[in-house]
């Protein structure tokens, strides 16, 4: 088997385990498997020696024992892909913390990568809470002004609440720039 068909295995069934999204394998899987190339796959996606047990008992039901050199190997490999800043700042981003897998010299750095990502993740959120609240008080306002009650019981209550309106306004318009101040700092920081 040349190089490329030996990559191009790894790349099928690397893709294969990552589109499974399951702890398990199938038993055409475990049949066919190259334990080296599921150990990529897994070290690639930040798991730790215990996804070997799920592979295990998978496995165990078609008579088959995961190779866990190749495996290990294939993980260790994998894992130089995960532990690395730009995925330490994507997976944040996705609201997502990084499996404690990467090597104790990089984890300091790569944990503050990812908090920055994840306050990235939550700044975001934030925003679009604030743009959806701001879009409600400017359509309250609307409707207040061209003499809808929007259900108060008294048109004293509805112009109290119109009077404040501004003042909910400007506070959540200035938590928007705020909010995109801190956005675009960590994207100008990471790149993007």
């Amino acid at each position: 088997m040349g190089v490329f068909q030996s990559v191009r295995s790894i790349l099928i069934l690397a893709s294969i385990v990552i589109l499974s999204g399951c702890a398990t394998l199938s038993k055409e899987e475990c049949r066919t498997g190259n334990w080296e190339a599921i150990g990529f796959s897994d070290g690639a996606s930040g798991y730790t020696p215990a996804r070997l047990n799920s592979h295990n008992k998978a496995c165990a039901k078609v008579g088959i024992a995961p190779d866990y050199q190749a495996w290990e190997r294939g993980r260790q490999a994998g894992l130089t892909q995960y532990c690395t800043r730009d995925n330490a700042y994507i997976i944040g981003k996705r609201g997502q913390s990084m499996n404690a897998v990467c090597p104790a010299s990089m984890n300091t750095e790569l944990q503050s990568i990812n908090a920055d990502g994840r306050r990235y993740h939550t700044l975001s959120q934030q925003l679009t809470q604030e743009q959806q609240d701001l879009e409600k008080y400017r359509e309250e306002y609307r409707k207040l002004r061209d003499g809808d009650n929007l259900g108060f019981k008294t048109e004293k209550e509805a112009r109290a609440y119109l009077v404040g309106l501004p003042d909910k306004i400007r506070r959540s318009e200035q938590r928007i720039s705020e909010i995109q101040r801190n956005l675009t700092q960590l994207q100008r920081r990471y790149g993007y």
